[in-house]
């Protein structure tokens, strides 16, 4: 016999993005050029401009969080 599940466990909303997921999977198979972005992960590699941005960064020290606003070039 399986245990119940609590009362507040059965209150836990499911993962919307699987949702999104799975519409995204439909559109791309009706032929779609679909980019995944729903659950944080491209389906792409970074490109090199970026990679050797961030190795640039890390040499230069660059490795803390910026301030909260953000860095002032970019605002």
């Amino acid at each position: 016999m399986s245990q119940p599940y609590s009362a507040r466990s059965r209150a836990i909303e499911p993962f919307h993005v699987m949702a999104l997921l799975a519409r995204a999977n439909e559109l791309q198979a009706a032929g779609h050029d679909v980019i995944h972005l729903e659950i944080g992960e491209p389906d792409f590699t970074t490109a090199q401009p970026i990679i050797k941005a961030g190795q640039a960064a890390l040499a230069d020290g660059k490795t803390r969080y910026t301030a909260a606003r953000g860095l002032p070039q970019l605002r």
